[in-house]
């Protein structure tokens, strides 16, 4: 699963999971004003259980929206951490280079500011 992928899942997921919370909660308030208000027992039941249904169901995509959000930030993690793999073997790597000069009379400059001095090999 690729970056853009998991985002698509994660928006999808949790715009799905967060309306059927709402309406889980909406028709809950409904079944219990029914319940209050009817004496028919069946009606405020029904009601009340396909509230829940909606609002357990609504838990659970928002869940898996949550899963594809961690799943995002493992990826971008595990390209920020290859990319700095990557940079500190390159340092690495150009430390342990070692210029070949073919006894070629190399100049350095003193500490002490008298100037260049030859390089004894």
């Amino acid at each position: 699963m690729d970056l853009q992928t998991a985002r698509r899942k994660w928006f999808a997921h949790g715009t799905v999971g967060v309306l059927l919370v709402g309406a889980g909660i909406s028709v809950l308030f409904d079944a219990a004003y029914r319940r209050l208000s009817e004496s028919v027992v069946e009606i405020w039941v029904a009601e009340g259980t396909l509230g829940f249904v909606l609002f357990m169901a609504g838990l659970s995509f928002f869940g898996s929206a949550i899963r594809y959000m961690v799943h995002m930030d493992r990826m971008v993690e595990y390209a920020d951490r290859k990319a700095r793999r990557k940079t500190k073997q390159r340092r690495s790597d150009s430390r342990k280079l070692r210029l070949e000069t073919d006894d070629a009379d190399i100049r350095v400059r003193s500490r002490k500011g008298q100037g260049p001095v030859p390089l004894e090999a």
